[in-house]
């Protein structure tokens, strides 16, 4: 996988972050569905998640990004309906439409936890980070690591470990909770059922995905022959 900055418009991604060292980033399974619920809401009009899972650390996914006039006629619509947002502060370009959605999506989840639990300060680590797919074998090996990762959460420094009590959860909870695992997210009745439109799991076809990974590597690196001739082998193989 190759790290990125800017995310665009019809492209496949992964994203992930980090929480801070000394704060798990879901505190519990309500936790996790409240994250999904704030996806759904603020990310549905402007991407799809193909895969979720969270992690001891953060959550992860991948992603597509839908069309750039659908981005910035969902974010006109959104601005336009705000009574806070200034008319000069307003971005044209879509990867700063889609990093604002993603910023506020986090601001919000870690603003309404830590009034939850009365916690104070910040609960992100850094930055999330993006990735594009070299291949697609590649992404379809991240999706199936992500959908069988055993959810086991606790730090390797001991002084920063939570209670086994709170944060170590049964495997047999793990692999039925949508929440703590994306494998069962796969089923369109679960999906129908949690009522998440941003779910997407029609993404991983043969043909759909290798045109995605190869209009993505196309556009990050569009001097591919000169600067990535490994890259080049690769694309026309797709």
């Amino acid at each position: 996988m190759q790290k990125i900055k800017k995310m665009n418009a019809r492209h496949v991604y992964l994203i992930r972050g980090a929480s801070a060292a000394n704060s798990p980033f879901f505190e519990s399974e309500e936790d996790c569905r409240f994250f999904l619920k704030l996806a759904d809401h603020y990310l549905q009009a402007y991407l799809s998640i193909n895969c979720f899972q969270n992690n001891r650390d953060g959550w992860a996914m991948i992603i597509t990004t839908k069309s750039a006039e659908d981005i910035k006629q969902a974010y006109k619509l959104r601005r336009a309906d705000s009574k806070k947002c200034k008319k000069e502060c307003e971005y044209s370009e879509v990867w700063r439409i889609l990093s604002e959605q993603i910023r506020i999506l986090l601001s919000t989840y870690v603003k309404t936890t830590n009034q939850k639990t009365g916690r104070t300060g910040g609960k992100v680590r850094c930055n999330y980070e993006r990735f594009l797919f070299e291949s697609a074998q590649e992404a379809l090996e991240m999706k199936v690591k992500l959908e069988t990762q055993k959810y086991e959460q606790k730090q390797k420094r001991r002084r920063y470990r939570p209670a086994k009590k709170l944060h170590k959860l049964r495997k047999k909870l793990i692999r039925t909770s949508p929440f703590l695992s994306s494998a069962p997210l796969r089923i369109p009745e679960k999906v129908t059922e949690l009522r998440l439109q941003c779910l997407d799991f029609g993404l991983f076809l043969g043909n759909v995905l290798r045109h995605l990974i190869k209009t993505t590597l196309n556009y990050h690196f569009p001097t591919i022959t000169d600067h990535y001739p490994s890259k080049l082998a690769l694309t026309a193989a797709l």
